[in-house]
């Protein structure tokens, strides 16, 4: 285990009451947020024109996670785009945790709106260790005995990953690449997400169930929806009709911004909670937002 360095953690918001996530999913659970620093000491950050070299990786988690529900329950890292951030996620965030998820999104040392000079997304290759090094903390964090607000409360046996654009790069390196996979992943959401090749490793399409979501309005459709076909099952597809990039993910304005927590949390509820309905409700929530198209092979 790598050590874990907990520079700072705040209570950010208080309780509240959530309405349900999605119908037939439950009433929802009222969340809290945390934000947490772990410090990565095995691995560096390279230079930038604006700032040295480090060595360590400072990644700086949001947490948002479900109170007064009994544990454990399944985890969810999230990776931001290029020049994003967990903040243009709290919508999100909040609609995961209130169907019974932990929550954890990282800000990325090199890619983050934070980063001083701008994004670097040339250091998208270091990403995928970032996300399980902020796994590797966030059960640290769970011990029964930590005695902190995530005690007792994550499920180890049930992790899964979502990433956007170049986040969802990262989901790619660390559940389908030999360079940086990580095994304990047992379910992806990809959403607007660009494949790209890691150094050092190549592609193990495995059988992790995947949801890929993203727009045919958005000019980058064609290549983002081209790894479909490359996925192992069981896999999901989901086009959104007029969506932007970012809109339907992020806190923007988008028409599909009430879809996309439906649809995603049917989808971990089906592979990371194993609930054989949250299939038909992912269907239904699709064709209940009438302005997407979906597609699945599930063996």
């Amino acid at each position: 285990m790598k050590p874990l360095s907990v520079i700072a953690v705040a209570v950010l918001v208080g309780t509240f009451a959530a309405i349900a996530p999605t119908a037939g999913a439950g009433p929802g659970a009222s969340v809290e947020t945390v934000q947490v620093t772990f410090v990565d000491h095995s691995r560096g950050t390279d230079a930038t024109e604006s700032a040295p070299a480090q060595d360590q990786r400072v990644l700086a988690t949001t947490i948002t996670y479900p109170v007064g529900v009994k544990g454990p329950v399944p985890l969810v890292v999230l990776a931001h785009g290029n020049s994003g951030n967990p903040s243009k996620f709290t919508q999100l965030m909040e609609a995961w945790a209130a169907a019974r998820y932990v929550v954890a999104a990282p800000a990325f040392p090199l890619t983050s709106n934070m980063t001083p000079g701008g994004s670097h997304p040339g250091d998208v290759p270091n990403q995928p260790g970032d996300v399980s090094f902020v796994i590797d903390q966030v059960l640290e964090m769970s011990r029964p005995k930590t005695g902190g607000p995530l005690a007792g409360l994550v499920d180890k046996r049930h992790i899964g990953v979502a990433g956007l654009s170049f986040g969802g790069s990262t989901v790619y390196g660390v559940v389908f690449n030999t360079c940086c996979r990580d095994k304990r992943i047992d379910a992806a959401v990809l959403m607007s997400s660009y494949f790209v090749q890691f150094p050092g490793g190549k592609e193990a399409w495995r059988h992790v169930p995947a949801l890929m979501l993203q727009s045919d309005a958005d000019p980058q459709y064609a290549g983002i929806a081209a790894t479909y076909p490359l996925l192992a099952t069981p896999k999901w597809s989901v086009t959104l009709h007029g969506s932007s990039h970012s809109g339907p993910f992020e806190n923007s304005t988008d028409p599909a911004d009430a879809a996309v927590p439906a649809i995603t949390i049917a989808f971990w509820d089906r592979y990371l909670k194993g609930q054989k309905s949250a299939q038909t409700r992912l269907v239904d929530a699709v064709k209940a937002y009438g302005q997407a198209d979906v597609e699945n092979a599930l063996r």
